[in-house]
């Protein structure tokens, strides 16, 4: 699949380590939201989403579409845990404006709590992903081409190598903050 749009949304992390799987879902409540038939969806988070996702923070998310249109341009991507080995360095092949990334940051605030990012500001080591990967070093790098925002939700759990789906109550909660900010990082509200 080409990934040539102006804007990139991508969630990264693992639905099977509860909060891990913040970018993933949102990435997916993004797509239906919108309708999107850009990408895929990632039946084990459609039916997370659908069935065990708590149902007023998703009837509060989808307030937030009404009368709103996904410019052209936007797409929305799962980039799972190989975003930044597999995702990533294809900015080279790409004239990206801006990427996205939605996933779970460590920082020092309560769990649950939704911050932008810039990855040129951030500590070296701040912003590891839990499979042991630097994740700010190639964001770095792509901000020198194209403007980087990380959508950073502090986690609560994450039971790595225990598989344990869904997400706590804090970073569910955070999910509907989340979106008003991707909301406004591609121009629409």
């Amino acid at each position: 699949m080409p990934y040539d749009s102006d804007i990139i949304v991508i969630g990264c992390g693992n639905v099977l380590f509860k909060d891990d799987g913040y970018g993933p879902i949102v990435i997916n409540i993004l797509q239906k939201c919108f309708n999107d038939k850009n990408d895929y969806y990632d039946p084990a988070v459609t039916d997370f989403v659908d069935n065990e996702f708590n149902k007023e923070v998703l009837e509060e998310i989808k307030g937030k579409f009404e009368g709103v249109e996904l410019p052209d341009g936007v797409q929305f991507v799962d980039g799972g845990t190989a975003a930044p080995t597999n995702f990533f360095p294809l900015y080279e092949e790409y004239d990206w404006k801006k990427l996205i990334v939605v996933d779970v940051v460590e920082f020092n605030d309560e769990p649950g709590t939704v911050e932008i990012f810039d990855p040129n500001s951030m500590q070296r080591g701040k912003y590891d992903n839990p499979h042991g990967m630097t994740v700010e070093e190639p964001l770095q790098e792509i901000s020198k081409k194209c403007e980087v925002v990380i959508v950073g939700c502090k986690p609560a759990e994450i039971p790595t190598p225990d598989i344990d789906m869904g997400l706590t109550e804090p970073v569910e909660k955070a999910i509907p903050k989340t979106i008003d900010l991707i909301l406004k990082e591609i121009g629409v509200k």
